[in-house]
């Protein structure tokens, strides 16, 4: 009876329009070894990172939504700069290692400007399933000899929550243009906040 009525207070009260955001990032960043007179080819390590977010909220009041939220990033790292080890048995001729991070969510998201506003900020805070995942690739030489071993990284899956800030600039009646950032604290740890930040931008329809 109490969800009836709690349905029926929504519905009659509901404004039933829909944000929904599509955005994209990558980011590339390169560190070059040192050259010296024994190594002309001291290789470079390379990241990439690369990522996607989809965002559907559903204004159940003028400014206050229901968030629902999906992201996945994939980060790389190659590093072709050598190392040998203390002992000097075996040299690492190459890591290759790749993680997978994927988030989602469900939230409430308060806008602060009306949906014809030109720019319309906003805030959303909720519950996340942020899952982790990834796989290491070592190329070695051991007195010569080259070989490769693979280490799979477990799937870890954490409660969370998540907090987001996000900017839309209007374009069209419709369309807009998106700028957000958004923190993940695994299993609610506030003090991760800081190391799970990811910034984007994409284009967002009301409709």
């Amino acid at each position: 009876m109490r969800l009836f009525i709690f349905l029926f207070f929504i519905s009659t009260n509901i404004y039933g329009y829909v944000d929904f955001n599509l955005s994209y990032t990558f980011s590339e960043r390169r560190v070059n070894g040192i050259e010296t007179d024994p190594n002309v080819d001291p290789g470079s390590a390379r990241t990439t990172s690369e990522g996607y977010s989809v965002n559907w909220a559903w204004y159940i009041w003028e400014y206050t939504a229901l968030e629902l939220n999906y992201s996945s990033t994939t980060e790389r790292l190659i590093d072709d700069r050598g190392a040998v080890s203390s002992d000097g048995t075996f040299t690492i001729l190459e890591v290759d290692s790749t993680v997978l991070t994927q988030v989602s969510g469900v939230g409430i998201r308060q806008s602060f400007a009306s949906r014809k506003s030109r720019i319309i900020p906003s805030i959303a805070i909720g519950y996340a399933k942020y899952t982790t995942s990834g796989t290491t690739k070592y190329s070695l030489d051991q007195s010569g000899v080259e070989y490769t071993f693979k280490k799979e990284q477990d799937k870890v899956v954490y409660s969370s929550s998540y907090a987001s800030f996000s900017l839309r600039f209007r374009i069209t009646q419709l369309m807009g243009l998106t700028l957000a950032a958004k923190t993940v604290m695994p299993d609610f740890e506030t003090s991760e906040a800081q190391n799970n930040v990811t910034y984007s931008a994409g284009f967002s329809w009301m409709f």
